[in-house]
């Protein structure tokens, strides 16, 4: 029954909906990478938030929210606040900027300026993209091949690959309007499972109150994995806290650049579909949070007396304990085709940077965008099939690495502010090569890649600024 209706919604999902994608598709570059600006707001909201998520929340989160309890309330809180104010000064600046659709990719749109089409800086910009979110990518492999892994009992590295056998199909066949349309579908049916599995668990373990009494009776003696505030980190004391909360809150401000993300604001047609995306985002964002929140720490309940396992796979299991054998089924298979849709919008923006970004002029070739999915899928598979990280630790690295380096230029670009094209290239590589050197010397336990990252730019930008302020104005800028 598991495998019925997981191979049911799963096939339901990525077939039906792929190919109804692909009968829309108009076999050009600005639809296969903004949809020709034709779809619901809504529904771009949804889709949205399907692509912050998804994997990093059914694994990494829930791992993290298993092993290390109440730390995960902070992650939450950061990702709202973060989003909500990355959102408010993005969204309807970018959906402005793009009108019409011109821009299709994210280093093209930062880039072009002024009449001035800084090629060198898009160039970086799109070696970045294809760096981190190749790496991004690969956790959401991962996170299908743990899934399948439970679904169906087989190694990790048979889901790896058939889910980027299946990307495969999704990318060619429908670009990112398949993406749009199964992610949306996906996190609803996701959201409407995880309430269940929290209703369900609160009742078996005898109401609220008593899941709340057996949730702060799951953490080892001395530990504080069940208090508000926890102590117990790298560094002590409410410093330490300080520090822990405000890498969680630049952790949520990264979706300033993240363009498998942002590309769903690139493709609003107007104004008034940038209210309604804004507004549909943060509602369902925090909706989303807390609920997944609530079911993250109520693993350690369902499972507290389960034999040693990979934290990571805290839900499947969990939802294995509790639920129905269909129920099972339906949400792993949500799971699994989540994961799929967040990685393949992350692929499409890898292709996008391999066709608009580095070539000059950019491709106007469907056919190199194709093949640049091609590449960047298998990249990606080999990336998740021999890193030894967990899926957090990969999507968080990415998504800092992002947020701080492209994520900073953005918002400099959307406030119109001028610099020099090497102004812009020292505040990308000054951000994106302070996050690798910080989780190399494994500085994150400290305070998280985001914080010194955002430093590292405004401090770049600042030293651009003081060098350029006594200089003529150069033309074109």
């Amino acid at each position: 029954m598991v495998l019925f209706s997981f191979l049911l919604i799963l096939v339901g999902i990525t077939g039906v909906i792929g190919f109804m994608a692909a009968r829309r598709s108009r076999r050009v570059e600005r639809d296969y990478f903004l949809a020709s600006q034709d779809v619901s707001p809504y529904m771009l909201a949804l889709s949205g938030s399907a692509s912050k998520f998804s994997g990093f929340m059914f694994a990494g989160f829930m791992g993290a929210a298993y092993a290390g309890g109440t730390m995960v309330i902070w992650i939450a809180f950061g990702l709202i606040v973060g989003s909500f104010i990355s959102y408010w000064l993005t969204i309807f600046r970018l959906q402005a900027m793009n009108q019409g659709g011109w821009a299709l990719s994210l280093g093209e749109l930062i880039t072009f300026q002024d009449g001035e089409n800084r090629v060198w800086l898009r160039r970086v910009i799109g070696l970045l993209t294809l760096f981190f979110l190749s790496v991004y990518a690969a956790a959401q492999l991962k996170a299908g091949g743990k899934a399948l892994e439970v679904a169906l009992g087989q190694p990790v590295y048979v889901g790896i690959v058939l889910s980027a056998v299946i990307i495969l199909f999704y990318c060619w066949a429908g670009g990112i309007r398949a993406s749009i349309w199964t992610d949306a579908a996906q996190v609803t049916i996701m959201t409407a499972s995880m309430a269940i599995l929290l209703i369900v668990a609160t009742a078996k373990e005898g109401g609220v109150v008593a899941m709340y009494q057996a949730f702060m009776a799951s953490a080892p003696a001395g530990s504080d994995q069940t208090t508000l505030l926890p102590q117990n980190l790298s560094i002590g004391g409410y410093g330490g806290l300080t520090l822990f909360i405000l890498g969680m809150l630049g952790y949520g401000l990264g979706s300033f650049g993240q363009p498998h993300v942002l590309a769903r604001a690139m493709a609003l047609a107007e104004r008034q579909d940038a209210k309604k995306f804004f507004v549909t985002s943060c509602v369902f964002d925090t909706l989303f949070l807390v609920l997944s929140t609530l079911v993250a720490l109520s693993t350690r309940v369902i499972l507290k007396s389960a034999e040693d396992f990979d934290a990571e796979l805290a839900l499947f299991l969990s939802t294995q304990a509790i639920l129905p054998a269909a129920a099972v089924g339906l949400v792993l298979a949500g799971v699994f085709s989540s994961t799929l849709s967040t990685a393949d919008s992350q692929i499409i923006s890898c292709s996008a940077s391999l066709s608009r970004d580095l070539p000059e002029p950019p491709s106007e070739s469907m056919l190199l965008a194709k093949a640049g999915t091609v590449i960047i899928a298998l990249v990606a598979t080999a990336i998740a099939l021999w890193a030894d990280k967990s899926i957090f630790v990969l999507v968080v690295f990415a998504f800092n690495g992002m947020g701080t380096s492209i994520g900073t230029l953005l918002l400099l670009r959307l406030f119109n502010v001028s610099i020099p094209e090497w102004g812009g290239l020292l505040i990308v590589l000054a951000a994106s090569g302070t996050v690798i050197i910080w989780v190399m010397l494994g500085l994150s336990r400290i305070v998280g890649e985001s914080v010194p990252g955002f430093i590292a730019a405004f401090t770049a930008l600042l030293i651009v600024k003081l060098v350029t302020i006594n200089r003529a104005p150069d033309p074109g800028l």
